[in-house]
């Protein structure tokens, strides 16, 4: 405790005088009556002389450092020149010439109020703010792969259950189908051998005769019973040959497979990425800004169905969310050609009518103007999301459904596998051919620049140029979204599911199925903060919002 330790300067003297101040400059502990005298002597009054209760029990001011080069000499001079502490024997050999040494006293004055001090302080601050967020982010890293690994032990025991059920059934239809087998040869031999004790039977009662003739019996009575026999045996011999000729060795014999070993369940993946609290120097950063981990998204919770007006016919296609957060969802019908717009993402709030049927919608990232394609008039036509109103109309010489857009390009998709990619204003700048199949969402990868691509019964990843990544085959038509990893959704209409794969197309697992109500999907986007997913559902009549997990 403070209280225990020792005054220094009685020490020296053989005293034991408790200590109750400290002195920063001379680094030493005070009694009550060396501090008073402490602070009499003029040299010693600008010394910083603080109660030692108020520095804890065990630890003590930092020492004044001593001089690297110079030892023992205390660093007691400030040279702004060469901006750096040094001694008074590195004054005299390395800062002679320099024309702005200071006593260290002078240049620490106001120091607490100084730009180094608030700079050091805000460095040391954003450094266990970062390093608190490493700590908070390696935790989380672990508690992620804790749940992960009872989730995916979870799986395993479920693939595990489904290979025994199917092994189970395979034995169960090899045992009855070894049974109806057995039963079909045992019927068919059985009625042989009824032939055959019958045959067997006449044949023995006529030797025995034979016999007792022979023994007993007249010739007369042996030779008339030996020509009978003979029209006997020539009929048993028939019977035999006849018995003989239908008669087949039956054997049932089970064929293991030669490739029937089972290896594997499955396959682990395992996903490395960069951490994602990053760390910039403040000197470099106007503004420290906390980066916020990208969460994966683990699943989806039914959350609610959007409320749509029940007189207007709906056959609603596509969907996009806006900066100011507006969800906007096109309706295809030809009796209500209308974009609908809804506040916060859950309340009506107006509608924008078209000349003709509008398919796809797409904000464009960052600013305040949305696209929508008009197929029947092979334009496309930009909306203001500031005052929802019609803009410009562009027609871009194709049909087009499929739309979307990164920061500075907008890529249209439609008949015959055409894409065209247009700047902000509409402008086509190229045409690249992807196959011959009507192309009716595409969506922008961002973080690859890749274009993510549905037609009938196919999902294509690919390259802006045109170059393929990858293929998959897909059930129905249906639309793309991606999170905010890079991973792509896609709808799996006739399959009524909704299917997540990763940005390289290696790995796929469903998200969604009819069991959490979807059925027949359309288009899909993800709310700003990807906190929400909102699916077209049930053939176009409705949108069902989920959160993701």
């Amino acid at each position: 405790m403070a209280s225990t330790r020792f005054c220094d300067p009685c020490s020296e003297a053989d005293k034991s005088s408790t200590a109750t101040k400290y002195c920063s400059d001379c680094e030493e502990r005070l009694c009550t009556d060396c501090d008073e005298s402490h602070c009499r002597f003029k040299a010693f009054k600008s010394h910083h002389v603080i109660d030692l209760t108020s520095i804890g029990s065990n630890k003590l001011m930092p020492a004044i450092k001593n001089c690297n080069v110079h030892s023992g000499m205390l660093l007691d001079y400030y040279c702004t020149d060469h901006d750096i502490v040094c001694c008074r024997a590195c004054i005299s050999n390395e800062h002679r010439i320099c024309q702005n040494v200071l006593p260290l006293e002078l240049a620490s004055k106001d120091v607490k109020k100084s730009a180094l001090f608030n700079d050091v302080m805000e460095d040391m601050t954003h450094l266990i703010t970062t390093l608190n967020a490493l700590d908070n982010n390696r935790q989380s890293n672990l508690q992620s792969m804790k749940e992960s690994k009872s989730t995916i032990t979870k799986k395993i025991r479920a693939v595990k259950s489904k290979f025994l059920k199917q092994i189970d059934d395979l034995e169960r239809e090899l045992t009855t189908t070894l049974s109806s087998l057995q039963r079909k040869h045992e019927m068919e031999i059985n009625k042989q051998k009824q032939e055959i004790s019958q045959v067997l039977v006449n044949v023995i009662e006529n030797k025995d005769e034979m016999d007792f003739l022979r023994d007993h019996g007249s010739k007369n009575q042996l030779f008339i019973f030996l020509r009978q026999q003979v029209t006997n045996i020539h009929s048993a011999e028939a019977k035999i040959q006849q018995i003989v000729s239908d008669s087949q060795e039956f054997n049932i014999t089970f064929d293991e497979k030669k490739y029937g070993k089972l290896e594997s369940f499955g396959s682990l993946s395992e996903y490395v990425q960069p951490c994602q609290v990053q760390y910039k120097p403040k000197k470099f950063q106007q503004a420290q800004i906390k980066a916020e981990p990208m969460k994966n998204i683990l699943g989806f919770k039914k959350d609610t169905v959007l409320k749509f007006n029940t007189d207007v016919v709906k056959s609603i296609l596509s969907v996009s969310v806006t900066d100011n957060n507006k969800l906007l969802i096109t309706n295809t019908a030809s009796s209500d050609t209308k974009l609908y717009v809804y506040r916060d993402c859950k309340d009506y709030e107006t509608e924008i009518a078209f000349s003709s049927e509008p398919h796809g919608v797409v904000v464009i990232p960052g600013t305040d103007r949305a696209v929508i394609t008009l197929p029947n008039e092979n334009s496309i036509q930009f909306i203001t999301t500031t005052k929802m109103t019609k803009d410009n109309k562009v027609n871009v010489g194709f049909t087009c459904y499929g739309i979307t857009a990164g920061h500075d390009r907008i890529y249209v998709g439609g008949t015959g596998g055409t894409i065209k990619t247009l700047d902000p204003n509409g402008t086509v700048l190229k045409t690249i051919q992807q196959g011959s199949n009507d192309i009716f969402f595409i969506a922008y990868d961002d973080i690859h620049d890749h274009l993510i691509v549905r037609c009938h019964d196919k999902l294509l990843c690919i390259k802006v140029d045109g170059t393929q990544v990858y293929s998959k085959d897909v059930s129905g038509l249906a639309g793309v979204t991606r999170d905010r990893r890079g991973n792509i959704y896609y709808g799996c209409y006739y399959a009524n599911s909704i299917q997540r794969i990763s940005s390289d197309g290696e790995n796929c697992e469903e998200m969604l199925n009819k069991d959490n109500g979807i059925y027949r999907p359309y288009g899909m986007c993800f709310n700003n903060d990807f906190t929400k997913l909102f699916v077209i559902n049930n053939e176009g009549k409705s949108v069902r919002v989920y959160k993701c997990k």
